[in-house]
């Protein structure tokens, strides 16, 4: 495989500039036949496919495979690194240690920063570090994995009201938990009666019935919903209390994805499907599974047990593909036939473990 895990140190400094290791967009690995090459967003090939597999390309340059063997090429489709290595992963930014020297903005910092990436010259062998002209580096630079703002949010915590203030009465034994709702300061408290839950309000009006065995608070964007459950089937409310779903599923979840867009996957009768906040039925429930993955985007799993995708645009890729793999900001998709020969849609699939790319707009980069 191209992205080969490196054996290296990560160090997570705040102070170390942002470095990019996002893929390039602007040229997409396409395959004809059994050979790879590269084409632009709209499909138009712009590097011939002569390679028997590709990556993406990385602060300018791509892995590439010839002759079993990998090397580099840059975006006008020069081998710049010769095809010598049994692995190779993505180039991108490291440091090393070094004082006074300059970083990639040519700032002087005690760190310099270097374009590296990791190679095997030996079958099963140790990886090195190479730059961007094939030299071997001394030592693999060390590179950055996080940033304050992610360390911070890591680290804070939460503190949960004891509700000290709301007036004990018969209504209620204890407080579970409380929310708001948009443009309201008074409070709505997820209560428990016995076993049982319900909701009310500050004047201790009762919101929604002691009747359900629970009640989660979620948030969908700036609005608060509740999944409801009552004998073993969830169904969900606005947070004043009116129906939003119906208590008719046996499994309920909400997603926060990418971008501000919420959805919920519900699972009914045996079947799942894929709702969006805005009350429309992204996928409907004919699913035997659906997955969040975290790049962007839902993995859908038909009867068949083959893979399909749901791209936040809700677009859909049917199910059909031995396994899929998100790129990072699911705008495109790595989907691989299935690894023995089968019927699909009542034809017979003669392209046996074959993979390829397919973006959001449903644009496939590849010609069987």
């Amino acid at each position: 495989m191209i992205r080969k895990k490196l054996i290296i140190a990560f160090f997570l400094l705040a102070t170390l500039p942002t470095m990019a290791q996002d893929a390039d967009l602007s040229l997409i690995p396409y395959r004809l036949g059994d050979l790879w090459g590269f084409a632009s967003p709209n499909k138009e090939i712009v590097i011939s496919p002569v390679y028997e597999e590709v990556d993406f390309f990385y602060e300018g340059y791509a892995a590439v495979k010839k002759d079993g063997k990998y090397g580099y090429i840059n975006k006008g489709g020069r081998l710049v690194i010769p095809a010598r290595y049994f692995s190779a992963t993505p180039f991108h930014f490291g440091f090393f240690s070094e004082k006074g020297a300059k970083n990639a903005a040519g700032e002087v910092t005690n760190q310099r920063t270097v374009l590296f990436a990791g190679a095997t010259v030996k079958a099963n062998g140790a990886e090195i570090c190479i730059d961007n002209k094939g030299t071997t580096l001394p030592k693999c630079p060390a590179i950055a994995v996080g940033n304050a703002d992610e360390i911070n949010k890591a680290n804070t915590v939460t503190l949960k009201s004891n509700y000290s203030t709301v007036i004990k009465t018969d209504l209620f034994d204890k407080i579970e938990d409380d929310y708001k709702m948009p443009g309201a300061e008074d409070s709505y408290y997820i209560a428990m009666r016995g076993d049982k839950y319900g909701v009310f309000n500050k004047t201790y009006d009762i919101i929604v019935p002691f009747e359900y065995s629970k009640i989660e608070k979620v948030n969908m964007g700036i609005m608060p919903y509740l999944i409801v459950e009552k004998d073993g089937l969830k169904g969900m409310t606005f947070g004043n209390g009116s129906l939003y779903m119906p208590i008719e599923n046996t499994s309920l979840k909400t997603v926060s994805a990418s971008g501000g867009n919420n959805f919920i996957i519900f699972t009914k009768d045996g079947k799942t499907g894929l709702k969006s906040s805005k009350y429309k039925i992204v996928a409907a429930p004919m699913y035997t599974n659906i997955v969040y993955d975290g790049n962007g985007g839902f993995i859908l799993t038909g009867d068949n047990a083959l893979k399909g995708f749901c791209f936040l645009n809700q677009n859909i890729v049917e199910p059909k593909y031995q396994s899929i793999k998100v790129m990072k900001g699911g705008e495109y998709i790595l989907v691989t036939e299935p690894s023995v020969k089968s019927k699909i849609g009542g034809e017979q699939n003669a392209n046996v473990g074959k993979k390829g790319y397919i973006n959001s707009n449903l644009i496939e980069f590849f010609t069987n």
